[in-house]
């Protein structure tokens, strides 16, 4: 499990514990599924007052989602390194985090379909890394217990998400302001 170096200097902090990984992760796959389940409830919409037709809009999804499938293999054997797991978990966050505002901020139609097809690159790159950590975690916990756990709160956050975008704001402003709200998460140590 990942251990975190203290504010003192040199001297490392204990280990975090498997439950408080999980839910560590749980709450970040909550708050990143608020925003970018937000955002892809809309996206149709917003694809389409960007000119795009319903078969570029169905082409645009099909294939975000076959990048986010298909590549899985990709960094999934890379994923097997130890040394890679955290770099691509946070790469592909980091990837997913700065696509979806981006969106937000473009009046172009080819822009946004390649800002569509980046977010779903960052679900690719981070997904293996991210469930073979919490795999390992599991194992002091229960695969199960650990799972359920993570799932739930990854899926609270898939729920609100486009709750939030159906509130009376434009598209563009929740996808700006739960960007803003995620990196800010991110960047605060945990």
């Amino acid at each position: 499990m990942p251990t975190s170096a203290s504010a003192a200097g040199n001297v490392p902090a204990a280990p975090m514990t498997a439950i408080r990984f999980i839910l560590a992760f749980g709450i970040i796959s909550a708050l990143m599924d608020m925003v970018y389940e937000g955002a892809r409830s809309v996206i149709g919409p917003f694809l389409g007052a960007l000119g795009a037709s319903a078969l570029l809009v169905s082409v645009v999804t099909g294939a975000g989602e076959a990048v986010a499938l298909v590549l899985r293999l990709v960094f999934g054997r890379l994923a097997d390194r130890p040394g890679l797991r955290w770099a691509l978990a946070i790469s592909g966050y980091a990837l997913t985090a700065v696509s979806v505002p981006l969106l937000g901020f473009t009046d172009v139609l080819w822009v946004a379909c390649l800002l569509v097809l980046a977010e779903r690159l960052g679900k690719a790159i981070r997904s293996p890394a991210k469930d073979t950590m919490l795999a390992e975690a599991g194992s002091a916990l229960g695969q199960g217990k650990a799972f359920a756990l993570h799932e739930a709160l990854d899926q609270v956050g898939a729920l609100l998400g486009p709750l939030l975008v159906g509130w009376p704001w434009r598209c563009r402003a929740v996808m700006v302001r739960g960007s803003c709200c995620l990196l800010f998460q991110a960047w605060r140590p945990c």
